[in-house]
């Protein structure tokens, strides 16, 4: 039986993959992570003998990252899967405006919460007797030149690439594959906060002349979530569509 334990799943992206996992799986257990009401699949009809759990809790928080490994341990003892997509809502910002306190927010909830989770599942996840999954959110930012005015942004995704490489490293050769995602802009309730003008700029200066939709991404996931990609370990996976090489 997989597990799956999905942060972040209130999110476009992580909906999208909930439902398909719930259509497309069988037998499967999911833990759903979600930070604000309401209960993001409290609707979701199940199918194929799979069971959802949702849990509430700010992972930016050291008491929101006790309850979500509480909330884990007590449904399934350990995943089998980790899907990381916790993150704040993006903003341009030129480096003049940073604001330390709104980076360490994120930052916490980016990074130290996945960094602590790992810390206690990983060596529970290398001992059970089947190949075990942990895939990362990034973006197509970490690769070649950066685009200006993100500098919050860009430097909490380089960090979770840093921590996706460290620990793919340490682990290599083991039961676990660890892999991230990095796509280009993707058009979600994640870029709420941004001028919808910037956002068309951008479509219009995509490749193809629009920017990502979901269901382009969550495939890709699948895929590292799935058995085909018990040979990939340590992989970020560009998935921008030629915007970046």
């Amino acid at each position: 039986m997989k597990k799956y334990a999905i942060l972040g799943a209130s999110s476009d992206i992580g909906r999208c993959l909930v439902q398909q996992l719930n259509e497309k799986e069988e037998n499967s257990s999911i833990l759903a992570h979600y930070r604000s009401a309401p209960d993001p699949f409290i609707n979701m009809t199940l199918q194929n003998n799979n069971c959802i759990k949702t849990i509430r809790s700010d992972l930016s928080t050291i008491a929101g990252i006790e309850a979500i490994t509480q909330a884990i341990e007590s449904y399934f003892d350990c995943p089998t899967h980790i899907l990381h997509l916790c993150a704040n809502k993006f903003e341009y910002m030129k480096f003049k405006d940073f604001d330390w306190n709104l980076f360490m927010y994120d930052f916490e909830l980016q990074i130290h919460s996945i960094i602590k989770i790992c810390k206690i599942f990983i060596p529970k996840m290398l001992k059970l007797p089947c190949q075990t999954k942990i895939v990362f959110m990034l973006s197509s930012c970490v690769f070649d030149v950066p685009p200006k005015f993100m500098s919050s942004y860009i430097i909490s995704k380089y960090a979770l690439l840093g921590t996706m490489k460290a620990l793919a490293s340490e682990y290599s050769g083991k039961n676990i594959n660890i892999n991230a995602v990095s796509p280009s802009m993707i058009e979600t309730k994640f870029l709420d906060n941004i001028d919808k003008r910037f956002v068309e700029i951008n479509a219009g200066k995509s490749v193809g002349g629009r920017n990502a939709d979901v269901s382009e991404i969550v495939p890709v996931m699948r895929f590292l979530l799935s058995d085909e990609s018990n040979y990939m370990h340590g992989v970020n996976l560009n998935v921008s569509n030629g915007n970046v090489m």
